[in-house]
């Protein structure tokens, strides 16, 4: 006497009309204890409004607080460190203080990911020259007065040393100040760091570029020129001057130094 087997079930008709089906998705891994308890200090700070300075709970206190074990809570104050969010003090009255983190950490983050993808350094070239004329444009139209005069300022240093091969790092200093001024009076933080960002990282001297004095003068024209058109808060100039500024570098840069810009970032 045979038994009757069970049958699967019949396959359901395909719609043809529907489409293919969607493919399998791989679950994402759950993010560490760590990682979700820095976001949670994160948010309590930005919740409690507190401001750059203002101390944080003991480590015990944010155990009992978080739930978490002292090895996991240690490890969320270092990830915020590392960010720039907090400060950890030792000695006496130390701990962890809120920290208003600044472009070298956007730097740290575009350089390493640009390190990876083995980024030539002309892409750092492409990018500022699409952004800075726009955000010079900002600024003329937002500069403020003291501002202005920083910027007057980087340029009669920059006239004082321009013959002086020995002050070379801190003419390109100044030279990084005065885009960064330019940057911050935009008046939108995330170009302020961006371009900061950029300028930490567009070194030309690290793929082996170098400038002639010459070359250092005109830049000092450049900036005077830029400086004027803030100065009269004409906003189209402030944009042409400042497109132009970045053709001529990246046409002597690519005259004198092709093969540096072809070299990835190091």
């Amino acid at each position: 006497m045979s038994q009757d087997r069970p049958t699967s079930p019949e396959p359901r008709p395909v719609d043809a009309a529907a489409g293919p089906r969607p493919a399998h998705r791989p679950r994402r891994r759950p993010e560490k204890s760590s990682f979700l308890l820095a976001e949670e200090i994160l948010n309590d700070i930005l919740r409690d409004r507190l401001a750059p300075g203002d101390p944080l709970p003991p480590e015990r206190e944010m155990v009992e607080k978080y739930g978490m074990g002292r090895t996991t809570v240690r490890e969320a104050l270092r990830l915020l460190e590392y960010q720039g969010a907090i400060q950890l003090r030792q000695g006496l009255g130390g701990g962890p203080y809120v920290q208003a983190p600044d472009s070298q950490h956007f730097t740290r983050t575009i350089s390493f990911l640009m390190r990876m993808e083995r980024t030539p350094f002309e892409a750092i070239v492409e990018v500022r020259s699409a952004i800075e004329p726009m955000i010079c444009q900002l600024a003329a139209e937002r500069i403020r007065p003291e501002a202005l005069q920083e910027l007057g300022h980087t340029i009669t240093e920059m006239r004082r040393i321009v013959n002086d091969r020995d002050q070379t790092e801190t003419f390109n200093e100044l030279n990084t100040r005065f885009h960064s001024v330019i940057a911050w009076s935009s008046g939108n933080p995330l170009f302020h760091h961006l371009a900061d960002s950029l300028h930490g990282i567009m070194d030309g001297a690290v793929v082996g570029m170098s400038y002639s004095a010459r070359r250092y003068r005109g830049v000092i024209a450049d900036h005077q020129l830029i400086y004027d058109a803030l100065s009269t808060r004409d906003a189209d100039a402030a944009f042409q001057k400042m497109a132009a500024h970045l053709s001529q570098w990246e046409e002597y840069a690519r005259r004198n130094f092709a093969d540096a810009l072809k070299r990835p970032i190091p």
